[in-house]
């Protein structure tokens, strides 16, 4: 009888098959001891477990829901673990060591005076020694915009000695401080301020945790329907999929149309896994190119198409766009900062960048040692719409994030070469990816599969196959798999 997968390599084949295997109640609850060594995973559901003296090895964990789950004695070294949930959970004896913790909830976490947090990197972390979430940061204080930084100096006075105590809190009236170290979520947040209502394209951006418009208008397409699920996922409810809207949905990326990313969006957030993965590739990725195309250092991205990709795990000819996108978010954050400070294109703007190291590094990071460059750089955004201006900068922040995690997604999640429906499709949907392999891996994890489809005869090697790449598919309804073999040079 064949050994029952482990809860390590379950969530190694990804968080929506264990989630359906939990919610079917195929798993155990009990995994002590469970060691996990640089694995990426994203919404899984781990709530109630028992992973005592579990061990987490530079693992990368977004969305994961331990609440209520047993982690005493655990132990999380390295990696980084965003919006995880650990309400309830019990803590005692746990140690988080050299690893960054953002925007997690502790709240109600038993043990904590016993759990060990050592050389942790905490942004937005709630729930700790009891702490309420913090406020957020007031919006800064308009002043004049034509000023040297001596002028500055001399305006601000005692001013800056509070400011240099309590970066928060400017005194009234006085000039608001250049704050070109501040990450792009807190001068997007800052800005949204300014605005008064938030516009509905801040739901676009959930990962900034912008302010959540009243209201929405109503309306049947996926957009807006997309829309409406970010917001009831941020008023922490539920999303209810739409029926009519999923089939939509599916249908738009298997035929992979303009709207595919939105499609991908809105089956993420009311939690329906996608059956078609690469036919939308083609559409996401030339649309992420055509963004990039655009001569412009500040040209947004939409991060609906980046998350897409994310989502659907289509990383090839996309991971090299993220040096441009960071490039590009560099000089978005630092003119936003220039003109929060009230510094603009006209007046002064280039002694403020001296005065400031981090604004050297992002001017560095958008032009290299171009100042003409950065400089019509600046021109051009100062000259949009404030809105438009904060825009750019929100998308092109929840962007770089998306590609960043697809830079750290395992080799082999989408074979380059996998186009044709007719070699990837099985009961109207496409069959998943579940290893890719060498011609030596062949007798030991797929000896029967190679000699049905590929006539190699059991225990052997495939023979002048040492270049070869096979990728194993199997279909998610009736089970029937595949093995696919790809040579050199073809494509």
């Amino acid at each position: 009888m064949p050994k029952a997968p482990t809860i390590e390599q379950l969530l190694q084949n990804g968080s929506a098959d264990w989630n359906r295997l939990r919610k079917a109640g195929k798993v155990p609850t009990e995994h002590t001891g469970a060691t996990f060594s640089q694995l990426f995973s994203a919404n899984a559901d781990l709530s109630g477990l028992g992973l005592v003296g579990s061990e987490w090895e530079r693992c990368d964990l977004s969305k994961m829901n331990f609440r209520d789950t047993d982690l005493s004695n655990a132990y999380f070294h390295g990696g980084r673990l965003q919006d995880c949930d650990f309400r309830g959970a019990n803590l005692e004896g746990a140690t988080f060591e050299k690893l960054k913790l953002l925007r997690c909830d502790f709240t109600g976490a038993q043990g904590i005076d016993e759990a060990d947090f050592d050389d942790v990197d905490m942004d937005r972390v709630v729930g700790l020694d009891g702490q309420e979430a913090p406020p957020p940061p007031p919006p800064p204080v308009q002043g004049i915009t034509a000023f040297t930084r001596e002028q500055r100096d001399k305006a601000l006075g005692t001013a800056g000695a509070l400011f240099q105590s309590n970066p928060e809190q400017p005194a009234e009236g006085e000039l608001p401080p250049f704050r070109p170290q501040d990450p792009p979520g807190s001068l997007f947040f800052r800005a949204l301020k300014r605005l008064g209502a938030p516009p509905l394209w801040v739901l676009d951006v959930p990962g900034l945790r912008p302010l959540i418009p009243t209201r929405l208008p109503p309306g049947s397409a996926l957009e807006t329907l997309y829309r409406e699920a970010v917001k009831t996922r941020m008023e922490n409810k539920k999303p209810l999929a739409d029926t009519g809207a999923v089939e939509r949905a599916q249908r738009s990326l298997r035929m992979g149309s303009k709207d595919a990313n939105i499609a991908a969006m809105y089956l993420r957030e009311v939690g329906v896994v996608p059956s078609f993965r690469f036919s939308a590739a083609k559409a996401l990725k030339e649309s992420l190119r055509e963004e990039l195309a655009v001569d412009d250092l500040t040209g947004t991205v939409d991060p609906r198409t980046t998350g897409a990709i994310l989502e659907l795990r289509l990383p090839q000819e996309v991971v090299e766009h993220t040096h441009e996108v960071r490039r590009r978010l560099a000089a978005a954050q630092l003119y936003t900062a220039l003109l929060e400070a009230g510094f603009t294109p006209e007046n002064n703007w280039d002694e403020a960048l001296e005065s400031a190291e981090a604004a050297v590094e992002l001017a560095q990071s958008a032009t290299g040692d171009d100042r003409e460059a950065l400089l019509e750089g600046f021109q051009v955004f100062s000259a949009l719409p404030e809105e438009a201006r904060l825009r750019r900068l929100a998308y092109l922040a929840e962007a770089l994030g998306h590609l960043e995690l697809l830079g750290r997604l395992p080799e082999g999640m989408e074979p380059a070469w996998l186009t044709g429906p007719e070699t990837r499709e099985c009961h109207d949907r496409e069959m998943t990816f579940v290893q890719s392999l060498r011609a030596n891996d062949i007798p030991g994890k797929v000896a029967a599969l190679a000699k049905t489809e590929l006539g190699v005869p059991e225990g052997e090697v495939p023979e002048e196959s040492d270049e070869d790449l096979f990728v194993h598919l199997r279909c998610d309804v009736c089970g029937k798999e595949k093995l696919i073999v790809q040579s050199p040079g073809e494509g």
